[in-house]
């Protein structure tokens, strides 16, 4: 919420130097203690930059067009991922070069461009649309006219007022959409950090380098289809059946790995988990944003879910236990049972939506409009019957 306070650039320029930093120098730690405190600042700096953008995009973008942008930019978790691996594939011939270790010229030479990065995000980004350099007047003026031919895009809306936060903190949908991610989010970490160790285990005796080189194809698979899915998403206006369907495709996916039958189905699982995985999280995301159309509200919620998502990582490293090699049954069943309860969640809301909608065309909430001025109809956000919720 201090993104509007600080503007944007430098909020999360800030961010950007600051992680950078913190991951750079952690190359150099000599404890294990200093190692803790050194992650310890990276996850206090990175935790901002997140939900920071994808507040950002919203504020740039209307409800028909942010979908894809909140995919090309949550798309390159994916990316970073085949990247990581095609890094450390590429590094891991430095393994003891310079009387290093390879996991700290990882570190160094990922850190290095992060802190070369954030001068120049500062320089580029705007912090809105009216000072945007690089477009020209009209594109500018057409980006304002975009986002506030919404309704409930008003002036007032979109300042950061107290009683909208607080309308966040209450409304019951927050609270949903944040354990949904949560689960999302904890399949996300679970594959993203134990996908090499999956498909070491798959047998054939590949070396180390040989599969972070085969998490690359996975990663760009997720990132393909997570695109396609967003670009789709904002054509059809939905984004429950993305977010379910995502799940219901992640789940096919374990099935496959626990199926366990041969190498060749197993891999499959891990491309089949990955389709579904950035598709259903990332749409869940730009779910929650495009059904509060107040930025105090948009901004707390949106901030909620990301973090109570983000927390799922701490759990997630004790689903693949080193005992339960290579099939880990409880990791596959304990993600699953995760998958099934999001899905119960969203499908609730996709219908509760469904059905408020149905509500406003019908008439039965014209109530609250009564003895109103068309100012306070339009400030009364995601309330005014003239608002339609994206399903």
């Amino acid at each position: 919420m201090i993104i509007k306070k600080m503007q944007p650039a430098r909020y999360l320029s800030g961010l950007l130097f600051c992680w950078g930093t913190v991951a750079t120098f952690s190359a150099f730690v000599q404890s294990k203690e200093a190692l803790i405190g050194c992650r310890l600042l990276l996850g206090t700096f990175e935790a901002g930059l997140f939900p920071g953008v994808i507040l950002y995009l919203s504020m740039f973008y209307n409800k028909r067009h942010v979908s894809v942008r909140n995919a090309l930019f949550y798309g390159t978790s994916a990316i970073s991922g085949a990247l990581g691996g095609l890094v450390a594939y590429a590094i891991g011939g430095l393994d003891g070069a310079g009387g290093w270790s390879g996991w700290r010229w990882i570190i160094l030479i990922n850190g290095i461009p992060t802190i070369l990065t954030a001068p120049v995000a500062w320089w580029i980004l705007p912090n809105s649309p009216e000072t945007a350099s690089f477009l020209s007047e009209e594109d500018r003026q057409n980006m304002v006219l975009l986002r506030q031919a919404e309704v409930g895009q008003t002036t007032q809306g979109q300042r950061l007022l107290k009683e909208d936060v607080i309308a966040g903190a209450k409304d019951w949908k927050t609270w949903a959409m944040c354990i949904g991610m949560f689960a999302g989010l904890g399949m996300l970490y679970s594959f993203s950090v134990f996908l090499p160790t999956i498909i070491g285990g798959m047998g054939n005796g590949w070396s180390s380098q040989t599969v972070q080189a085969l998490t690359i194809p996975v990663y760009f698979s997720g990132f393909a289809v997570y695109v396609f899915g967003a670009w789709y998403s904002d054509r059809l206006q939905q984004r429950g059946i993305f977010v379910v369907g995502g799940f219901c495709v992640c789940i096919v996916g374990y099935i496959f790995l626990i199926a366990n039958a041969n190498v060749g189905l197993s891999f499959a699982g891990c491309f089949v988990v990955a389709m579904g995985l950035w598709t259903a999280t990332g749409a869940a995301m730009t779910w929650i944003n495009v059904n509060n159309p107040r930025y105090g509200k948009r901004a707390f919620s949106s901030g909620m879910q990301i973090t109570i998502g983000n927390s799922a990582g701490v759990a997630a490293p004790f689903l693949y236990g080193a005992g339960d090699a290579p099939e880990y049954y409880p990791g596959y069943g304990a993600t699953i049972a995760l998958l099934v309860m999001a899905i119960c969640i969203y499908t609730t809301l996709h219908f509760w939506y469904k059905k408020q909608n149905a509500r406003k065309i019908s008439g039965a909430e014209d109530w609250r409009m009564e003895g109103k001025t068309e100012e306070e109809i339009n400030e009364m956000g995601e309330f005014n019957p003239r608002f339609m919720y994206t399903t």
